[in-house]
């Protein structure tokens, strides 16, 4: 399409160049993909000077989200009505990939981390006394005044004591939010049935309203 509306010059080695323009490719750009471009513009007829590349986190160390096993999810929401629902991400074509609904709370139980939710579409009675909650508000609608945040420092020193107080197989769901996900989607709460629980570290979970959102960070280890 360039080459139409440009026109083009034909290069010493027989590839055409566009005039005075060009394509920039920004997204999804790593090595491998550079190639693909770069052979395809080739077998096209173009020189590789007709594209640029936008340089990203794909060219550089590439740590995301899968790479940390990270990710946020929406849990819980209520309208502007007042009326309120829990959300948990359920795909059907990989039950392994869900989420936690509802308006978390983590109690430590018998020494394992131990995750419940406000029952009845966080309108009911919570499950865990504040004071017993592991999970602490380090962002409500912005930046808390008094920083929350343990150093780094402090959280390798509280996993280095308590991942190995965990027993390898720690069951970290209670039986109330395993009901409320079997309500959700009976998919989910059969893929669980049948697998083991192996213990590992959770991510800060995030929480949002109509209004904006906090983030409750585990200071825990939530297998």
């Amino acid at each position: 399409a360039a080459d139409k509306v440009f026109g083009s010059d034909v290069n010493l080695k027989g590839y055409k160049v566009i005039k005075g323009a060009g394509v920039i490719q920004g997204d999804g750009i790593n090595i491998d993909t550079i190639q693909e471009i770069c052979l395809s513009v080739e077998k096209a007829g173009f020189s590789a000077q007709c594209v640029a590349f936008g340089m990203g986190g794909g060219l550089l160390q590439k740590v995301n989200r899968d790479t940390m096993s990270f990710a946020t999810k929406l849990s819980h929401i209520r309208f502007k009505d007042g009326t309120s629902r829990d959300i948990m991400k359920a795909p059907k074509t990989d039950t392994g990939k869900f989420s936690l609904p509802g308006i978390l709370a983590v109690k430590r139980e018998a020494g394992v981390p131990t995750v419940y939710c406000t029952p009845d579409a966080g309108n009911g009675k919570p499950p865990v006394a504040p004071e017993d909650n592991l999970l602490q508000i380090v962002y409500d609608n912005g930046p808390l005044a008094a920083s929350p945040w343990e150093s780094f420092t402090e959280v390798r020193s509280r996993l280095a004591s308590e991942w190995a107080a965990l027993p390898p197989n720690a069951d970290v769901l209670s039986p109330q939010i395993k009901n409320v996900i079997k309500e959700i989607s009976p998919e989910h709460a059969r893929e669980m049935q049948e697998k083991p629980t192996p213990k590992q570290p959770t991510a800060p979970i995030v929480q949002h309203n109509n209004a904006g959102g906090q983030i409750c960070s585990p200071h825990c280890n939530l297998s």
